[in-house]
């Protein structure tokens, strides 16, 4: 991976994701270059989030240049960059009334760039019973009648948006439309409504394939579902129990979380991506000790073996916030007799965490394994 601020794990694998979402080198190191030699031991994430804040607001300003020069493309073109630019530095912000601004931002901007790029996705509302569940949904192009739909899950602390700058139209170009979503300890509503995680993530997927039943342009008998990052647990997870789901896609390999936490926890890891305030509230606990007894529940230990459907599992040879055993074990515990793993080397690139380091190896292999096996 890319250290752009040295021996500091969390700020340099946030730098990476944001080129992964399409933020540009240039914009990054004007803005973030003031913060090099920050001491990875004691981070001032208040400079980080201000910093790219401060970028995002940036790319607004230029793009407000943009449309009265009457050049509105590129105007959503900047907005799109300042909503990565302003998810990024929320990441970092403890749950309050500056994060929840922050985030407010990085939702206004995204808006802006549909609006004028124009971005041809739609904006999707799922009854469940967490509640409304918003996602985006991005058509495929050139097909004649109902499409099939990948359902795209975020991780630990990915949002809509930004799960939509990760794939674009990758899905869109290969016939399949691609379902991206906040769900359940996720983008809106977590930071909105308070709705934590939960480890029986088909509750809320049988809701989104509910839904998809009812669009026309949705071949409801052709659905997959894939996730990122922790979203390697909640798809698999959905799969296993959703039997709607005819083939499902882990980008990062999950294990059993609890595990991995109680190890993170108990060395004071210096390779997770975010600060610790994460889990307790993701998990919807009050204290650090609450969240690492109730993410003990989030493990595909007994759950995989009644995976029935194609399974594909993608993992990063040196991925330092998930150990590639974890892919190995997930792998060979898995019922599914169609069943992949592939294991990005540190030779080849995208050997990191769910490949932020070269990630368009792992998207298009992922959109290629669904096109067979959602045919």
């Amino acid at each position: 991976m890319y250290y752009y601020f040295p021996d500091n794990y969390r700020w340099s694998s946030a730098f990476n994701l944001a080129l992964m979402s399409g933020g540009t080198l240039g914009e990054l190191h004007r803005g973030l270059g003031h913060l090099d030699g920050s001491d990875p031991d004691n981070l001032d994430d208040v400079a980080w989030g201000q910093a790219w804040a401060n970028m995002a607001r940036e790319q607004e300003e230029q793009a407000a240049k943009d449309l009265e020069a009457g050049f509105p493309r590129s105007a959503g073109a900047r907005y799109l960059r300042a909503s990565v630019y302003h998810a990024s530095g929320e990441r970092m912000i403890p749950p309050g009334e500056e994060k929840t601004a922050s985030y407010k931002e990085a939702l206004d901007a995204f808006g802006k760039a549909v609006e004028l790029s124009p971005l041809d996705i739609e904006l999707v509302q799922v009854d469940s019973p967490d509640g409304v569940l918003p996602g985006y949904l991005i058509p495929a192009r050139g097909t004649d009648g109902p499409a099939p739909v990948v359902i795209f899950y975020g991780g630990f602390d990915v949002t809509k948006e930004l799960l939509y700058c990760f794939i674009e139209d990758t899905f869109r170009n290969r016939g399949i439309s691609c379902l991206v979503m906040d769900s359940p300890g996720v983008g809106e509503p977590l930071r909105f409504r308070g709705v934590p995680s939960r480890p029986d993530y088909e509750v809320p997927t049988a809701a989104v394939v509910d839904y998809l039943e009812t669009r026309t342009d949705v071949d409801s008998s052709r659905i997959g579902i894939m996730g990122i990052s922790l979203g390697g647990y909640y798809a698999p997870r959905s799969a296993t129990f959703e039997k709607r789901i005819k083939a499902v896609a882990a980008w990062g390999g999950i294990w059993d979380w609890g595990k991995t936490w109680e190890k993170r926890w108990g060395t004071r890891s210096k390779t997770v991506s975010v600060p610790w305030f994460q889990l307790p509230w993701v998990m919807g606990t009050e204290t650090m000790e609450e969240g690492l007894e109730r993410v003990k529940q989030w493990t595909l230990v007994d759950v995989l073996p009644k995976l029935t459907q194609p399974l594909l599992i993608v993992h990063g040879e040196n991925d330092r916030q998930v150990v590639v055993a974890d892919a190995h074990s997930a792998f060979e515990a898995a019922g599914s007799e169609d069943k992949t793993l592939r294991i990005f080397t540190v030779a080849e690139g995208g050997a990191e965490h769910c490949q932020t380091d070269e990630p368009d190896p792992a998207r298009q292999l992922i959109a290629d394994w669904f096109v067979s096996r959602l045919r």
